[in-house]
């Protein structure tokens, strides 16, 4: 590693390097996440010797890292949702030497905030404003009690020193008190102080003359809490650091990586942000994050995707390699997606609602990967003259594009083919689309054959038929093989995984008072057990309509109901007995014609005969009694 550990510095000394700028933080940290409650935490932990962890800094001299990289100063004023963004420092090559902040950037900004500045958060049982309002999020700042210790049984954090953030009126009403049960010092007070080296002089010059002014002579409490507040924020040097002076930067983002202890992982992509958003004109991060906020919020989509997903799009739209390598940041790579980000951006929102209308929902997206091939054929596919994601969505139109590309995921999401490492198949994937973009129509038979025989093989056999008919209701997979039998549904419309046989019916209770299980237990475990009950062939999707008359209703019950519209060819029970003291006839009955419905939906790596689907069906016959 190239750089050593210095000399301790005090929590003074570091306040005034973040004043001076001479400590900044590098585009690849991310926001301020800390609570109140844990400022208050590391300041108790401060005034009771306890360890803070080391810090780390890199020193920045190399002109080029100024130039091409992003740098923020410290949060001085926060504020929930409406001050969380660092400014921005332009740095270039004039720009002074200065240490780049790699880990330690929460408990610095934690100290600075107590010391200076303000943390601000929401009243309760208010509404939040449209803008930033101090009625609603008033500034507080950081105080500690000198009247006496927190009792500790009382606090779950076990902190010995009060610290608490107060607003301006919180304060103000605690000086109008006749017989105030704290006594509060504002820690910004602490920095304000004259500077001493003896602790004689400190006793003497400011602890003595502040707890007189305040009344606090004779508490022996207050006047050893103002002695040592004093010393560890201004003499005890409690500040270690290792200072990493290498100028490479991928050397600096592998030690990033291994050594921050920010709470929780960052990945290398979080790190390459840093390296985009320097070669991006504009704010490449608000970009992001507000597509990301859209594609959340919108009640279209609902799908909650990250920058390194986004980043991995806009890497493979660009014809770039999806790895996440420095070099595929640099600038000409980057001025590429921002030329183009207009059209990736609608193309990823439109991706997103498409996957909507195939029934998808976020719960039962188990793949993001799995949208980006997606992706890339709608940005790169023409129809009309025009990129294949403008009309997509348009309901009266591309009827055979839909239905092949919401084939081939629902295939790919039963699968798991995307699980792991996705690149190389990503890649792969975009091998294919790209040569078959002026086929008619998403060149499924393509892919499979592409990847027949692989780990990634899209073909399934009997076996795994077989077990996703066992799917549960709730697995994430549940609604994807539903559609994939299902794929006449209505793309306009929401639909509900429901059971047809109603589940209340299958409650231990109800079933105690079923006379034609009582005296047959082998039949009673069939009942109860929810690989029967609780499974595919047991569910259905419903419309919003058809689930709110459904409930509980018996199954023959609801079905003749004229309101329904859904008859029992609808559902693949057209043969069976729809009667409740039927269910296992139902079952295998609907099982297996679901299983012939699987068959004609997807690829087999080999085909069945006659005879193995029969024997298919005497073992499932076998396993249900036994």
């Amino acid at each position: 590693m190239a750089g050593e550990y210095e000399k301790a510095i005090t929590i003074k000394d570091s306040i005034d390097a973040i004043n001076q700028r001479d400590y900044l933080l590098p585009a690849i940290q991310r926001k301020f996440v800390w609570s109140s409650h844990q400022i208050c935490v590391l300041f108790d932990s401060i005034m009771r010797g306890y360890p803070i962890n080391t810090f780390m800094m890199w020193e920045i001299k190399d002109d080029g890292i100024k130039n091409d990289y992003k740098f923020y100063e410290f949060l001085k004023s926060y504020c929930q949702r409406f001050s969380e963004e660092n400014p921005h420092v332009p740095t270039n090559a004039s720009y002074k030497d200065f240490r780049a902040v790699i880990d330690g950037q929460q408990r610095l900004t934690s100290l600075y905030i107590g010391l200076c500045g303000t943390y601000a958060y929401k009243k309760p049982r208010v509404w939040w404003p449209s803008t930033r309002d101090d009625r609603v999020l008033p500034p507080r700042k950081l105080y500690l009690d000198l009247k006496a210790p927190l009792e500790s049984e009382d606090d779950e954090s076990l902190m010995y020193y009060n610290f608490r953030f107060l607003t301006d009126r919180q304060y103000k009403d605690s000086l109008a008190s006749e017989a105030p049960a704290h006594h509060w010092l504002c820690m910004h007070e602490i920095l304000r102080y004259p500077n001493h080296v003896s602790s004689d002089d400190v006793l003497l010059e400011v602890v003595i003359p502040e707890l007189e002014r305040r009344g606090l002579n004779a508490n022996a409490f207050a006047r050893k809490t103002l002695l040592k507040v004093y010393d560890v924020i201004r003499s005890q040097r409690i500040i270690h650091y290792f200072n990493e002076n290498s100028q490479q930067i991928d050397h600096v983002l592998d030690v990033f990586i291994r050594t921050n202890s920010g709470g929780t992982k960052l990945d290398f992509s979080d790190l390459l942000m840093s390296i985009a958003v320097a070669h991006w004109n504009g704010d490449f991060r608000k970009e992001l994050d507000d597509l990301t906020q859209h594609i959340h919020q919108s009640t279209e989509m609902g799908f909650y995707i990250e920058r390194d997903w986004l980043l991995k799009t806009c890497l493979m739209l660009t014809e770039a390699d999806v790895r996440f390598k420095v070099r595929n940041f640099k600038g000409e790579q980057v001025a590429r997606i921002q030329q183009e980000w207009p059209d990736i951006k609608e193309c990823i929102t439109e991706t997103f609602r498409l996957v909507r209308r195939f029934g998808i929902t976020p719960q039962s997206l188990t793949s993001r990967n799995a949208v980006i091939p997606i992706c890339y054929y709608l940005y790169k596919k023409c129809s009309g003259g025009e990129p294949l994601f403008r009309k997509i969505n348009n309901l009266a139109k591309c009827h055979e594009h839909r239905a092949v590309i919401s084939q081939w995921f629902y295939m790919v999401l039963l699968k798991g083919v995307f699980g792991g490492q996705a690149d190389s198949i990503l890649s792969s994937m975009r091998d294919v689309l790209e040569k078959h973009l002026t086929d008619n129509a998403f060149p499924l038979p393509a892919i499979i054959e592409r990847y027949k025989a692989t780990n990634k093989d899209l073909r399934f056999d009997e076996e795994t038929l077989d077990k996703l008919l066992e799917t549960q209701h709730g697995e994430g997979r549940c609604r994807a093989l539903l559609h994939l039998l299902f794929p006449e549904m209505n793309v306009s419309e929401i639909f509900h995984i429901d059971h047809l046989h109603p589940r209340a019916a299958f409650d231990k209770k109800m079933l105690k008072r079923a006379s034609l299980l009582t005296d047959d237990e082998q039949l009673m475990e069939f009942y109860r057990d929810p690989v029967h009950w609780n499974a595919i062939p047991n569910l259905h999707l419903l419309n919003h309509s058809q689930n709110l008359s459904k409930k509980d209703r018996p199954l023959k019950e609801w079905l003749s109901d004229p309101n329904v519209h859904l008859t029992p060819r609808d559902l693949l029970i057209e043969n069976a007995d729809l009667e409740f003291t039927s269910f296992k006839a139902f079952y295998l009955a609907r099982r297996e014609a679901l299983k012939q419905r699987l068959i004609s939906r997807v690829y087999m790596s080999a085909p069945l005969s006659a005879e193995s689907v029969a024997d298919s069906e005497d073992e499932d016959l076998q396993e249900a009694v036994s």
